[in-house]
């Protein structure tokens, strides 16, 4: 699980503006993202200490703090990703390690792993909006399949969204609970089915609720639990997920 969606944000902010102890606080706190980034990315287990990929992706990683504009609307941590994947390339290039790959490079010619950013402004920005809205469209395409699992598709959630924002808000706290609670979302995936029952104990929603936003607590739970697989689509979530967080 990625960090708290209001704690990613105040030390992201606090370290833009200078503080070390927030900077150090968010590099370590998302070392894991950036492991799991990386091998995923080099397709092979990596080791910290052992593979100098991982001390590229971790480089990166800080810059990322450093250049991440919120107004490009892309969110941090998928900003962080497509720095770390770029500068993995150009390393792998340089080393001659790199296959032919989908994904680009910050750097045109490959000859620097570090890239002037007034230099290539241009050239990130073309690469910024290629890299994400391909990977808004394999996210968008992964969760559709991901929901096909339970027999749910985009035209069931559109029908069954709450329309009211009280009820919406319901379904929305029990789809967190539901996402952080172990037991019972093992239980989800295990029978594809809604621990009606159990959850209606754990969270005081009457069970005739549940069964009504069966579709709609699966759907948004299986996002805040995959969100490091779905950052683009955990992004609209945001908003709902900072009011829960800080209850």
């Amino acid at each position: 699980m990625v960090l708290p969606v209001e704690n990613l944000e105040h030390l992201l902010a606090l370290a833009r503006a200078g503080d070390r102890a927030a900077r150090e606080t968010l590099l370590a706190e998302c070392r894991p993202f950036v492991a799991r980034v990386t091998a995923g990315f080099c397709r092979r287990h990596l080791e910290w200490g052992l593979d100098d990929e991982l001390s590229i992706a971790f480089i990166a990683f800080n810059e990322a703090i450093d250049r991440y504009q919120e107004s490009r609307q892309v969110p941090f941590l998928a900003f962080a990703r497509l720095m770390i994947k770029s500068r993995v390339t150009d390393y792998l290039r340089k080393e001659g390690r790199m296959a032919a790959r989908r994904v680009g490079s910050l750097n045109g010619d490959g000859e620097d792993i570090y890239v002037n950013p007034v230099e290539s402004s241009l050239a990130w920005q073309d690469y910024l909006a290629r890299e994400a809205a391909r990977e808004r469209e394999e996210e968008i395409k992964d969760y559709a399949g991901l929901l096909a699992e339970f027999q749910i598709s985009f035209a069931d959630l559109v029908r069954c969204a709450p329309r009211h924002q009280d009820a919406r808000n319901i379904l929305l706290e029990v789809a967190h609970r539901l996402a952080a609670e172990e037991s019972l979302f093992q239980c989800l995936m295990k029978t594809k089915k809604l621990p009606l029952k159990e959850l209606s104990v754990l969270t005081g929603v009457h069970r005739k609720t549940l069964e009504r936003g069966r579709k709609y607590i699966i759907a948004i739970a299986l996002l805040w639990r995959h969100c490091q697989d779905f950052l683009y689509l955990c992004h609209y979530l945001k908003p709902a997920l900072k009011e829960i967080e800080a209850k």
